[in-house]
Order: structure tokens, then C-alpha cells, then sequence
């Protein structure tokens, strides 16, 4: 296994390409070369560059996310040999927070040969790896897998891996084991899901590590400030010797406002507060797949009508009523109560239709829209604007210095400008630090 360490902007979706397409020029058999994202605007990057080179990509080389891949390749064909069951429709409906929850709704859905995405991994690692409830029977079965999966899979490549858990990497090291080539290109500083899994997994392979320290997005000043909270080892450079950085102090703007509305590309904070809301709205396929779900059983569990089919048509038609009405009046309560009406007195199908919608409300006309890092992630502007709060300052002014989701969060944010970046200091961070002591710091990067 090759594991490529390559920092924001170093280019990866590039490199990748080149490196698929020189395997694919290598190859002397039909096998398939698999190449797995993790978002689907990474896949369709990966296409664009393959067919920029190969006008029509080649039907060997498989570019997919990580669902697609484990789902397809994996689960799909294999997990009824082990453990004799189908799974007929995948789902990504909203799962609710609470740990016990979450496991009851994926039961729930796996009860009705539904399964849910995040459950992905743990089915394939079973099927590749091991389940503890495995006998004789399952363990000879999974050895003929790896032995059919391996005779018509060249390389696996994967594209962003620090967002890979525990489990994918436990697949990896299996593949890795029964000769499957494996090159995986990622960003530790990067996790933001706060997995961790990459950090492992480079402590497994610590020999086989090649570290891309170009950089072609940021000024070396903004990398200077970067470079300062990261391992020496991962240290960026670029050809842009300077770029702008400014550091105004929230306490000396009459007009907050009006400064975060100006003409920024990108403008993010760590997490929300009285004063910056980073509310977006969540993707209306999700919101409306989990919908239809809840609504689906709640629909089969009151009617007397137990046609499967017009309860499905039923549940359609209430949910897309429901988001409609509540696009118009922005009221939950009231969009439910004159929507939903067979769910009166019905506390438990309220809930349920409640948890499933997870609205964001509109923004509060006393905060000011702002991007959370998260969202940021993957993109950037010739301006931006870094909202620095307390959070992430005990890491910026080296307070704390070990790896962690927190950290993680403040190196995508420094490293998001092609050439100006603006810190605005919150008062409380003002507070904690003073003034004169966080000018000191940012003057070497000024």
C-alpha cells in the first residue's frame, strides 16, 4: 500500500489522475482499476481529468465514491452468500442523533431490506474481513471472495482518505494482505469528521509514505502561518512568495455587518454564536427521502389500507405537500398541523415527522450569515474572511498542539485563500489573549 500525504492545494485530483492513467497504460490484463472518492464532486473531477486525456474513459477503470464502490462491488453481490440476506433499497434518510436511536432506525431499516449509508463499511468489512459471529462456513466463504474479488482487481486508488474510518481501514489492510495494490492520496490535517483513521493507518505503513509539500493555492506567508500548528514533515511551500493578510479586531467595528457583507469569496467560522449563524439549509434529497420514509410507516401503521403501493403514493404526495407549505409559511408547527392532519393527538408521529424534516430555521435577523469550515472545506476564493474564535485560537497562538478535529478545523481555514486573507478577532478571543499579544504573533505573517 502507497499513501500520499498531499496538503490543500497541493493538487491531488490531478495527481491522481496522472497516476490512474499511467497504471492504465501499464496494464497487461482486463482486470479493473477502482478509483473512490467521497463525495460525488470529487468523482466527477476524477472523470472530467480522465476524459480530458482519454476522450471516452475506459470501461476498466471504475470511478465511483465509497458508497457506490462498497455497495456495487462489495455488498451487493457478496453479503447474501455470507449472511443470506438482500438488501433491496439504500437510504440516506436523517438518523437521529442519540446513539441508541441511530442503531434502532438502522435496525429498523435493515428489518426491511433497507440499508442505511453509514452502515456501508461495518457490511463490507464483514464480508472482507470478519464478523465476530463467524464460523467455519462464513470464514471459507469469505476466503473464495477475496480470491474472486482479486482475479478481476487491478489497483484500488482513493482519492481524500483522511475521511476513511475505522473500518475502511480495516478493508484496506485485507485487500492490501491478498495482493491487491492499493494508492490512496489524503490529508490528515484535513479530517474533519474527526475519524483519525488516516493517522493509523500512516502509523501501519510509516514506510511507505511519500509526502507532497507543494502547494498551488496559498501564498508561502498564509503556508508560514499553517505550517506553524502542523508535523514539520508536512510542511507546505509554494511559488507565491506573498499574499495579503489582515487582521482586524471585532471591538473596533462600528459596523460588523456591513464588513462581513463586503466583497468576500469565502467567509466561515467554527461553529456559531449570538453574533454569526452558519444555519444552511440540508440537501433536499435527504430532507425528502427521510420524509417519505417516516411518513411511509406511519401511513402502513394507521391506515386500513394495506396496499403497499398506494401507501408509497400517499406518503409521496403528503411529503412534498409538507416541504412546500412550509417553504411558503416558514412555520413547522402550523405546516404539520394543516398538512398532516391524520397525525393528530399522535405525539410519536409527530416527533417522527419532526426529527425527519431537521429544518434549519431561518437565520435570526440579529445574526450575520456566515459558512461553518465544514462547509468551506474543498473550496477557495482569492478573498476570505477567517472568523477566529476562542475555540480555535488555543491552537492558532499554540496553546494546545495535539492532532485533533479542532485543529484540523483551523488548518482548512488558513489554507482556503489564493492570495487575501482577513482574521477578524472576536471580542472574546480579544479578551482571552489582548491585543498587543496577538498582534505580536501575526506580525512575522503580516
Amino acid at each position: 500500500m502507497i499513501i500520499n500525504v498531499a496538503g490543500a492545494g497541493a493538487g491531488k485530483t490531478t495527481q491522481l489522475a496522472d497516476k490512474i492513467i499511467n497504471k492504465y497504460n501499464e496494464m497487461c490484463n482486463n482486470k479493473n482499476i477502482y478509483c473512490i472518492t467521497f463525495t460525488n464532486n470529487a468523482a466527477s473531477c476524477i472523470e472530467k481529468k480522465l476524459i480530458e486525456h482519454f476522450v471516452k474513459i475506459p470501461d476498466s477503470i471504475k470511478v465511483s465514491t465509497i458508497h457506490s464502490f462498497l455497495y456495487q462491488e462489495i455488498i451487493k453481490p457478496y453479503y447474501f452468500l455470507l449472511y443470506q440476506k438482500h438488501f433491496d433499497v439504500v437510504s440516506s434518510i436523517i438518523l437521529p442523533d442519540k446513539p441508541q436511536f441511530k442503531n434502532w432506525k438502522i435496525k429498523q431499516l435493515e428489518n426491511s431490506n433497507i440499508l442505511h449509508i453509514t452502515a456501508f463499511t461495518e457490511k463490507a468489512k464483514w464480508i472482507l474481513v470478519k464478523k465476530s459471529s463467524d464460523r467455519k462456513k462464513e470464514k471459507d466463504i469469505r476466503c473464495a471472495i477475496l480470491k474472486a474479488f482479486s482475479q478481476y482487481c487491478n489497483m484500488i486508488f482513493i482519492d481524500e482518505a483522511q475521511d476513511i474510518d475505522v473500518n475502511l481501514v480495516e478493508i484496506l489492510k485485507q485487500l492490501d494482505k491478498h495482493g491487491i495494490e492499493i494508492e490512496i492520496m489524503g490529508d490528515p490535517k484535513q479530517d474533519l469528521k474527526g475519524f483519525d483513521s488516516f493517522r493509523k493507518l500512516m502509523e501501519s505503513y510509516s514506510k511507505h509514505i511519500n509526502f507532497i509539500n507543494d502547494c498551488h493555492r496559498c501564498p508561502q506567508n498564509h503556508l508560514d502561518l499553517s505550517n506553524s500548528i502542523i508535523p514539520k514533515e508536512e510542511w507546505q511551500v509554494s511559488s507565491k512568495k506573498f499574499g495579503e493578510i489582515k487582521v482586524i479586531f471585532e471591538k473596533e467595528l462600528d459596523d460588523i455587518e456591513s464588513m462581513v457583507a463586503s466583497d468576500f469569496d469565502l467567509k466561515y467560522i467554527s461553529q456559531q454564536n449570538d453574533r454569526y449563524d452558519t444555519h444552511g439549509e440540508l440537501d433536499f434529497s435527504v430532507k425528502f427521502d427521510s420524509l417519505f420514509y417516516e411518513l411511509k410507516d406511519i401511513l402502513a401503521e394507521l391506515s386500513t389500507d394495506k396496499n403497499e403501493l398506494r401507501i408509497k403514493k400517499l406518503a409521496y404526495y403528503y411529503a412534498s405537500k409538507l416541504i412546500d407549505k412550509y417553504r411558503k409559511t416558514q412555520n413547522l408547527e402550523k405546516s404539520i398541523k394543516e398538512t398532516i392532519v391524520f397525525i393528530k393527538g399522535n405525539k410519536k408521529a409527530y416527533a417522527r415527522i419532526i426529527n425527519a424534516l431537521k429544518f434549519n430555521e431561518i437565520s435570526k435577523a440579529s445574526r450575520i450569515p456566515v459558512d461553518s469550515i465544514e462547509r468551506v472545506k474543498g473550496q477557495e476564493g482569492n478573498n476570505c474572511l477567517f472568523i477566529v474564535t476562542t475555540d480555535l485560537a488555543t491552537y492558532l497562538f499554540h496553546e494546545k498542539k495535539d492532532n485533533n478535529r479542532t485543529k484540523n478545523k483551523l488548518y482548512v481555514a488558513l489554507t482556503r485563500s489564493l492570495e487575501k486573507l482577513t482574521l477578524l478577532i472576536t471580542k472574546e478571543v480579544e479578551d482571552k489573549y489582548g491585543k498587543e499579544f496577538i498582534c505580536a504573533h501575526f506580525k512575522e505573517y503580516l
